[in-house]
């Protein structure tokens, strides 16, 4: 018995005769809308704007709701890591974050920074690296696995200084006007330090967020997607992020469901303390600045004899080794031959 052939629907007829005005028409022209054209390029003043007028209502604490994350990290011994856990995260602009990535509740990795400190745990390996924001010297790209201290910018959700508050400039590219940011370091005044590359298109905010070390290498990309409403009529937030890390070869793609604004949560909070300061326990933890500091300023062997001749008490007042009562030769066992010398002879 033959089987009964479907009948077309509407929306089929209508692609068919679509297709078939087309043959004899020819292609659309691009003006008809089908071609999103961007929007104006305007004044760096009024970009600044659009982003900031719409990210003070991110300055309180949010807390994602529904998170995944798809991971890959590279350890300090090389090997590969790869993960797909749950991802917490909770922030308060400009630098409290915890991200918490966790399978049925047990935590992997936990990032977090306040103001004063950033930090990496790692539960399993009971290990903790943190550093101080106020330091010296920065971290270049290969230091750090995940720099936590740079997650809440690159989210795109801080406020962007105004007026000559910054020293930056822009690009202009046909999807794009690229705010670029400068150092402003004492020494390091001409090197680009991160870039904000706000879209033509609507929403007319951040999509993508760039980080570089002081030797000018990329040390975070962060592509941002999924504009949507914090809440019914708030202010836009990402609800995607693609984030990589060129130098360690790391990768994260995160996503999150929705986000909760907590005005009544403060700083104070405790996922935003320091693992020490609330008592927690570590079998290896590494000091990031001091390490750094031994890498980046080795002591002289000079100094570090002198700072040897110091503690055994070997130099006079002006910091000069003291004098030896034996003179100086340069003999080899000239004493020894005197000695021997004053012998009586045998023979």
């Amino acid at each position: 018995m033959p089987t009964a052939r479907p009948q077309p629907t509407l929306s089929a007829m209508l692609i068919v005769c679509g297709g078939l005005l087309l043959s004899a028409t020819g292609c659309p022209d691009d003006r008809m809308g089908l071609e999103i054209e961007p929007f104006p390029v305007m004044p760096m003043r009024n970009a600044v704007g659009i982003v900031n007028d719409n990210n003070r209502g991110l300055q309180l604490t949010i807390k994602s709701k529904g998170g995944f994350a798809r991971c890959r990290f590279t350890d300090q011994d090389g090997s590969k890591r790869r993960f797909d856990v749950d991802a917490n995260l909770i922030v308060h602009c400009p630098r409290n974050m915890r991200l918490d990535m966790s399978v049925l509740g047990k935590s992997y990795f936990v990032f977090g920074s306040n103001e004063e400190r950033y930090w990496v745990e790692q539960p399993d390996a009971r290990a903790l690296t943190w550093g101080r924001h106020d330091r010296d010297i920065e971290p270049n790209a290969r230091d750090l696995i995940i720099r936590p201290e740079l997650i809440v910018e690159a989210l795109g959700i801080s406020l962007i200084p105004e007026g000559n508050s910054a020293p930056m400039t822009q690009r202009i590219t046909d999807t794009h006007q690229q705010l670029v940011f400068f150092d402003q370091g004492n020494n390091q005044s001409g090197r680009i330090s991160k870039e904000f590359w706000l879209t033509r298109f609507e929403p007319q905010l951040i999509d993508r967020v760039i980080f570089r070390d002081p030797m000018g290498q990329l040390v975070m990309d962060a592509k941002l997607d999924k504009y949507k409403p914090v809440v019914p009529g708030g202010p836009l937030i990402p609800h995607r992020f693609e984030v990589s890390w060129p130098a360690t070869e790391g990768f994260m793609l995160l996503t999150v469901a929705g986000w909760k604004l907590l005005p009544k949560v403060t700083v104070d909070h405790p996922a935003f303390q320091f693992p020490l300061d609330r008592g927690a326990e570590f079998d290896r933890i590494v000091d990031l600045d001091v390490e750094l500091d031994h890498l980046y300023n080795p002591i002289k062997a000079s100094d570090l004899i002198r700072m040897q001749l110091e503690e055994q008490g070997q130099l006079d007042g002006d910091g000069y080794p003291i004098e030896d009562d034996v003179p100086f030769t340069d003999e080899p066992n000239a004493s020894e031959a005197t000695d021997q010398s004053n012998e009586p002879d045998d023979g």
